[in-house]
């Protein structure tokens, strides 16, 4: 074999080791982006499902409520909730900020998220008609209207 036939195979095995590592780099970089998209889907339906959850609750309360006549106040599961007039609940006894009120509201009728979930954040909405839940980019909206769990647009 030649010196010059040497150095070409020594060359051509170089290419290959270069080609395989950028093929690797790609398929890498495919599978950690798909499971970045695959992830925050996830995590968006669980908040949906856990808004749907928060929804019945409420809606179990509101019904609780009128069976026991539209009290201002109604003890139920160890806490006291406090109702607007018409009956959903607008957080735990005694009142406190509200956007605190939401925190407390959530907590009792779904309570902790689990840790695969970004940090929730709870804020009144502005105008006093209902509660925000979530995190940067997708929220929930809860209205004290008709207790509908839905969300932001």
């Amino acid at each position: 074999m030649s010196r010059q036939t040497q150095q070409d195979d020594r060359w051509l095995a170089g290419y290959r080791r270069i080609a395989v590592i950028i093929l690797l780099m790609v398929i890498v970089t495919t599978l950690v982006r798909s499971y970045q998209i695959n992830r925050e889907e996830a995590q968006q339906l669980s908040l949906t499902l856990l808004g749907e959850q928060f929804a019945e609750r409420a809606q179990r309360l509101h019904g609780i409520w009128l069976n026991e006549r539209r009290p201002g106040t109604l003890h139920s599961a160890g806490h006291g909730w406090q109702f607007d007039e018409r009956g959903w609940p607008l957080g735990l006894l005694p009142p406190q900020s509200p956007s605190e009120n939401c925190r407390q509201l959530w907590l009792a009728l779904v309570g902790e998220t689990e840790g695969s979930m970004p940090p929730l954040q709870f804020l009144a909405r502005p105008d006093g008609s209902g509660c925000e839940i979530g995190w940067d980019g997708y929220w929930l909206v809860y209205l004290f209207s008709d207790g509908r769990v839905m969300k932001k647009p």
